[in-house]
């Protein structure tokens, strides 16, 4: 594109739980288009089980789902920073718009974190790709239903050997096959 000044850019979306209900149909398409390998796309939805601080209870797993998007929910505090680098690195990869869950009990928290930015890896996983990539392309639209199939199919493999290890290869989170969509 003439003029332009950055290789790709991330993108955050962030809603509470009837904010995600009202965007459902938004998010479902543009995860099916998918996320530039330049860029990436995380989706952020605050879940709050107990409507504590939000209109209604909420919990965003369906809609992930129902998206077709891989599921991220982390657990400690120090996980919302490993499991951001690693959902970056998975949309830019696959192609695919993660879904990354953000609940009320863990988000109302603190705690000691390692900003060191060595202190984990990616390792990507050999993976056949397709020769039209798994990532969004610029001229494709109004995707047919067949082509969206493949497309979403091709991304499966790709989403499920994505490492990151912590520095020292003490610990990886990986996604596992028999976990997205009970695919081997």
């Amino acid at each position: 594109m003439p003029g332009m000044r950055y290789d790709g850019v991330y993108s955050i979306w962030y809603g509470k739980g009837p904010g995600v209900d009202r965007s459902v149909d938004a998010l479902k398409h543009g995860a099916q288009v998918g996320a530039s390998k330049h860029g990436g796309v995380l989706v952020l939805t605050g879940d709050d089980h107990g409507a504590r601080s939000s209109t209604t209870a909420h919990q965003s797993d369906l809609a992930f789902i129902h998206c077709a998007m891989p599921i991220l929910h982390p657990s400690t505090v120090q996980e919302y920073l490993d499991y951001g680098i690693y959902g970056w690195a998975l949309s830019r990869f696959s192609g695919s718009w993660i879904g990354f869950r953000c609940v009320t009990d863990l988000i109302e928290s603190g705690a000691s974190v390692s900003v060191d930015p060595e202190r984990i890896s990616l390792v990507l996983p050999e993976v056949a790709m397709p020769e039209t990539g798994l990532n969004f392309q610029r001229g494709i639209g109004g995707l047919i239903a067949e082509e969206l199939a493949r497309r979403l199919g091709e991304r499966h493999p790709a989403l499920a050997d994505l490492k990151l290890t912590k520095r020292g290869g003490s610990h990886v989170y990986r996604l596992k096959r028999e976990r997205f969509g009970g695919r081997e």
